[in-house]
């Protein structure tokens, strides 16, 4: 993070929001709380608006009633501001900061990532680009909605067929809506039909014998490993739009916290809670809170 502060595009951020703060101040000064603008940004933005959403411009009419809508709009905005009904307003309240992540979003990608800041993400992360590992196997399942304990009897067929062929054991659990044979299918693959459990397992097994029981969402399971490939890092090169995506959400995140952090020195946060009437663990759990 300290290294991230020193980078050059942080300074300029921050200059950046330093002088639009100061131009807002300005600007809010010397133009009269009545006036309301309607520039070529409104128009451009409510006629793409009514374009995306009816796939065609809006004819003269109707872009006439937008300008009204959006002019109403604006009045009755500033009217509730005067009145403070934004006040303790949660629906406001989150709206508005979303849009300021939004801010702290569009600053962090104002510059793109070089490619020796692609590298050393990739490195530093290489772990969430791995290839999963990948099986092809052969499968009895023992269900509990047809037995008592099915791991006992998967254990049981193990210990009195474990050396016969694939075709001798096929049958001898209970049918369950998936294949005896499962082909190439990878660990996430695996995952969604049998849920987690079931692809974990099988990482320790021995290939070209009967094993298990395996535990899945549906009971367990004897399985017989025909192939399996074992995990790799995918190059850089053929995931690199994944990488940079990767890196500017994280950097995303960094900007934000960096944001709010320096925000957060503007303000002085009232601790205004009776402390009498909760639990000491909980004051302390909101005070850390405060204080991050």
């Amino acid at each position: 993070m300290k290294k991230f502060i020193k980078e050059p595009l942080v300074h300029f951020v921050l200059l950046g929001i330093a002088i639009f703060i100061f131009y807002a101040l300005i600007d809010n000064k010397e133009e009269s709380q009545n006036t309301v603008v309607f520039d070529t940004y409104d128009l451009e933005n409510i006629m793409a608006s009514w374009e995306m959403q009816w796939k065609r411009p809006p004819s003269q009419q109707e872009l006439s009633n937008l300008i009204s809508q959006n002019i109403k709009q604006e009045i009755f905005y500033q009217e509730a501001l005067m009145m403070n009904l934004d006040h303790n307003d949660e629906i406001i309240k989150r709206r508005l900061a979303q849009k300021m992540e939004f801010l702290s979003n569009d600053l962090a990608t104002m510059q793109s990532p070089t490619e020796k800041e692609l590298q050393e993400y990739y490195e530093s992360h290489k772990e969430k680009y791995k290839t999963p590992y990948m099986y092809s196997l052969y499968q009895i399942p023992f269900s509990p909605d047809n037995r008592s304990n099915p791991k006992q009897d998967a254990e049981l067929i193990l210990k009195k067929h474990g050396t016969s062929s694939i075709k001798e054991m096929e049958g001898r659990g209970d049918r369950l809506p998936f294949s005896y044979f499962m082909n190439d299918l990878t660990a996430n693959q695996l995952a969604l039909k049998l849920g987690n459990s079931f692809p974990e397992a099988l990482e320790n097994q021995d290939l070209n014998q009967w094993t298990g029981p395996i535990p899945s969402g549906f009971g367990y399971h004897l399985v017989y490993i025909e192939k399996k490939s074992n995990p790799s890092f995918k190059n850089i090169n053929a995931i690199k739009s994944d990488v940079i995506n990767d890196f500017n959400y994280d950097r995303q995140q960094e900007f934000d916290i960096m944001i709010y952090n320096e925000l957060k020195k503007k303000y002085l946060i009232d601790f205004n809670i009776d402390s009498k009437a909760m639990d000491p663990k909980i004051i302390k759990e909101i005070q850390d809170a405060i204080n991050r």
